[in-house]
């Protein structure tokens, strides 16, 4: 409350509120993080934390999708899940029951450009959570009737995906803007690149990929250093896969000329993207891009909803993104409306980019976009969880993990002149542009 009584002005709450958090923030940059890297390649990286009684650990490992020659498009997916069906050690109903017992989370994601693995458990837990972590990482059996399960999983996840707009838009636009590369293809694979994958080339694709060279492990809690440093040292020596060969990635041939693609499905309501070449999480524009994501898409005060959605009533969703992404990526705006409004909300969109890249934000625009960036940021750094997962993402795509602390630093360092220059450079590639529509009958 404020004066005689008043409620403090939401401005004033979100600074108060982000102020404490860049303390707090602040003060967890004094706490030491110890960095040891191992013959075998996999750098470990260790932040203590005083507050909870909770153990985390985040593993990167780099490839993911990128790695993936066509044919087998979706066989990290499927060896993520197939991993935690099995080992030589344990069953999955074994797995489960002692990932049960112990209270402990745990998991494998396949990521475009990285297989990520991670989970958390109360301290008293940690050394046995642990030894089940190095069991599914570096021992998976893939049981055929496991992998014949999750095989049929994905291909159900696959079949139903034309079920749901956005994903036949976005697959369409990510096959347009990224053409013959991994990332124009959809990460979980196709329905006929995953029906012939074999339980060998799981067991292949693990020995060639699941490699500690340049892996990242990040250990977050309050264990004695001690105890871990010798289970980690244990962990690196028992983990000697050395890998195969380095696959090279060509690079992004991003479109010459505008394109534009159309799809279509059984749906009542029609969808709009349009997007432009990116820059890669290595550019020094990226934090840039991440304010112009924000202003332009961040929120129902962006322009974009309130010229889209709220003023002109021309869709029922609008926003945008810009995902991190190691050899390139994209800037998208989407938007769902009534089949009528189609062609009046991409001139709308268009007309908003326009102006957005004709002069610079207003300082206030700029600054709440720093406040939403930053709160969002740093309140997603509440749990050990997030905080290993930040230290080893930044580590994996080339920024090193001290850049976590710095991020927030940078973005409110950028100006209006900046902003500008980013939005012409940005708007003025070919753009792709895809319109989903209801598929016709047939007479």
């Amino acid at each position: 409350m404020g004066k005689a009584g008043e409620p403090v002005p939401m401005r004033a709450q979100l600074g108060l509120g982000l102020f404490l958090m860049t303390a707090a923030f602040a003060t967890a940059r004094a706490e030491g993080i110890t960095v040891k890297v191992f013959a075998n390649g996999l750098k470990w990286i260790h932040r203590p934390v005083t507050h909870n009684r909770i153990m985390a650990f985040q593993l990167f490992i780099p490839g993911g999708a990128i790695l993936e020659p066509e044919p087998l498009s979706g066989v990290t997916q499927l060896m993520a899940s197939t991993m935690v069906k099995g080992t030589i050690h344990r069953s999955a109903l074994e797995l489960a029951q002692e990932m049960e017992l112990l209270g402990a989370s745990f998991g494998l994601d396949a990521q475009p450009d990285v297989l990520a693995a991670g989970g958390q458990v109360i301290i008293d837990k940690w050394a046995p959570t642990f030894d089940v972590f190095e069991d599914v990482l570096l021992y998976p059996s893939f049981p055929q009737e496991e992998v014949d399960k999750e095989r049929e999983a994905l291909l159900n996840a696959l079949k139903t995906k034309d079920e749901h707009i956005f994903s036949v838009a976005e697959e369409l636009f990510r096959r347009e803007m990224f053409g013959a590369h991994p990332y124009g293809r959809p990460d979980e694979g196709t329905e006929e690149s995953v029906a012939q994958i074999t339980r060998d080339q799981l067991r292949d694709w693990h020995r060639e990929r699941v490699s500690p060279r340049g892996a990242v492990l990040v250990t977050v809690g309050r264990v004695p250093m001690g105890p871990l440093t010798r289970r980690v040292e244990k962990f690196a020596k028992a983990w000697t896969s050395p890998g195969g060969s380095a696959l090279p990635v060509a690079p992004i041939a991003y479109p010459s000329k505008v394109r534009s693609a159309q799809g279509e499905g059984k749906f009542e309501q029609a969808y709009l993207m349009v997007g432009y070449p990116a820059p890669a999480v290595s550019s020094d524009d990226y934090p840039a891009m991440k304010l112009v994501n924000a202003l332009l898409g961040g929120g129902m005060s962006s322009p974009l909803f309130q010229s889209v959605r709220e003023e002109g009533s021309l869709a029922y969703e609008v926003s945008s993104f810009y995902p991190s992404r190691k050899a390139g990526s994209a800037f998208v705006v989407y938007a769902g409306m009534d089949p009528h409004n189609l062609h009046l909300a991409e001139q709308k969109v268009r007309s908003v980019l326009a102006d957005f890249a004709a002069q610079p934000p207003s300082p206030q625009d700029l600054e709440d976009a720093k406040t939403y960036i930053r709160g969002h940021y740093l309140m997603d750094h509440q749990t050990n969880g997030r905080i290993a997962w930040y230290l080893g993402w930044w580590e994996i795509l080339g920024k090193g993990y001290a850049y976590d602390t710095v991020y927030p630093d940078v973005i409110s360092s950028l100006t209006t002149e900046t902003i500008h220059r980013i939005s012409r450079d940005l708007f003025a590639h070919p753009s792709v542009t895809v319109h989903v529509i209801n598929k016709p009958a047939k007479n």
